[in-house]
């Protein structure tokens, strides 16, 4: 009975600290956006940060060559015509967290 006792109290701390780490996914999101154009030449993909996935604002992130994460408007007109461009070429969209 004892061992029981322990292995619950071992399982409620294990889901404990999973909980707390896991509620660290804010860090991953962009906090603010750039409205400064981004060359086609130095991003290889994107992805889309939404309000619905957990994040504070909605944003474009392009993801450089070097790894950088760049945080973009939405629906700023060089934005959308930069995801098209990388959705027509070889580079490929990373789906969404929540997807």
């Amino acid at each position: 009975m004892q061992r029981l006792h322990l292995l619950c109290l071992g399982l409620l701390l294990l889901g404990c600290i999973l909980d707390v780490h896991g509620g660290n996914n804010v860090l991953d999101c962009c906090l603010r956006t750039s409205d400064n154009p981004i060359p086609r030449r130095i991003v290889q993909r994107y992805q889309i940060q939404l309000v619905q996935d957990g994040c504070e604002i909605p944003a474009n992130v392009f993801i450089t060559v070097r790894g950088k994460r760049l945080c973009a408007p939405l629906e700023a007109p060089w934005a959308v015509r930069l995801r098209e461009k990388l959705d027509n070429g070889s580079a490929r969209k990373v789906p969404n967290k929540g997807n």
